[in-house]
């Protein structure tokens, strides 16, 4: 894979090739265990150096899409692209299915054509610029991405504007890990102080799960006392702080000080598996830990009869933590700019578009309240 990786691109190079040694250098560049946030930008995302498993197999199936319609055409070198081929590419996936799943398969056995959804379509065209950026950074295509990325991105559906969804209360579920369930040995009592303090971090800062997991010991704690604020680095590198309530310090507290309060540098999540024992919590452990709580929850609210809030708790994960903390702050008033800055979003329009749905609800609600009525008609 390495070796792979490291070898060079020519207008020589054959699609198929140069697909393979960009995939080969995604990965060899380490991967992330899942993909969480929902808020990426085009710009960023090519940016980021780790990439999960899951959307390194996405972006092998784009390539190879790409290589075979490619070759149909008779494109088969670097050399021979041109961005009107992207631009007929991006066009063809609107026109016809190239879905590769077993259902399009059989639908086009059948004299059938599903259309691509609008969100599949850019899923095939994405990656093109990240594997094609390559190629022109050691000049193996005749032409700069920079400039073929607005062209295809012309003849592109448009995608909606991405809205978060309504998060479930997580008042109750946050508490899920605070008490044993029965006797614990050392190890079982580590693990649970451990989950707890994560989720009371979650719910406290709405900090992506990345945000959290990157942490040391050293960046929440000092002389055995928890920060009431936190540097992290987010997104694009960028510094931001996380804020610690009062419970969330209680639970990172009780969890570090079981750990014997540990060396600043290191990890403050760590798994305590015996495989893995004292290396940083991946993220896929992460998820696990909080969409196992949910869906413990979730069974014990249906066997109460709460069986739509059962259903909305079986569809959480970190993510819905930053979610919750955004609807809440706005629902008590406050600031779209302050959530913003809570929330670490790149700009205050990136809160405004993912809070869409929620402002037009509150200002109907205020517009109900407070517009003018109608004198009544007189007898």
């Amino acid at each position: 894979m390495t070796e792979l990786a490291e070898q060079p691109l020519t207008p020589e190079t054959s699609i198929a090739v140069a697909g393979a040694i960009w995939l080969a250098r995604l990965s060899s560049a380490g991967l992330a265990e899942s993909d969480d946030d929902d808020e990426l930008d085009e710009d960023t995302r090519e940016r980021q150096r780790h990439h999960a498993r899951q959307t390194i197999a996405s972006y092998e199936t784009a390539v190879r899409i790409f290589t075979r319609w490619a070759e149909r055409n008779g494109k088969h070198r670097l050399g021979d692209l041109q961005i009107g081929d992207l631009v007929a590419y991006a066009r063809a996936l609107r026109k016809r299915s190239y879905d590769l799943s077993q259902r399009a398969a059989t639908a086009r056995a059948g004299g059938q054509s599903e259309r691509l959804s609008e969100r599949t379509v850019h899923a095939y065209v994405r990656p093109l610029f990240g594997f094609l950026a390559l190629a022109d950074s050691q000049g193996a295509i005749p032409f700069r991405v920079a400039a073929a990325r607005p062209e295809v991105s012309r003849v592109l559906p448009r995608l909606p504007t991405p809205i978060a969804p309504t998060p479930p209360d997580l008042r109750r579920l946050v508490r899920f890990y605070d008490k044993p369930a029965g006797e614990e040995r050392e190890r079982q009592m580590l693990t649970r102080l451990r989950n707890a303090a994560l989720l009371h971090l979650l719910f406290s800062s709405g900090a992506r799960i990345s945000e959290a997991l990157s942490l040391d010991v050293g960046d929440v704690a000092r002389d055995r006392r928890i920060l009431a604020r936190v540097i992290v680095r987010g997104k694009g590198r960028r510094e931001g702080t996380l804020f610690i309530r009062k419970h969330a310090e209680q639970a990172l507290h009780r969890y570090l000080a079981a750990r014997n309060w540990p060396p600043a540098r290191e990890p403050l999540f760590v798994a305590f598996d015996p495989r893995t024992g004292g290396g940083r919590l991946s993220r896929i452990s992460g998820w696990r830990i909080v969409t196992g709580a949910a869906n413990a929850l979730a069974d014990q609210l249906g066997w109460e009869g709460k069986a739509d809030e059962a259903e909305l708790l079986r569809q959480v994960t970190p993510h819905t933590f930053r979610h919750f903390v955004g609807y809440h702050l706005l629902n008590e008033g406050v600031a779209l700019a302050e959530v913003s800055q809570i929330l670490r979003h790149r700009s205050v329009e990136v809160t405004r578009s993912f809070y869409a749905s929620y402002a037009d609800v509150q200002l109907q609600e205020v517009h109900d309240q407070f517009s003018a009525d109608p004198w009544p008609l007189d007898e």
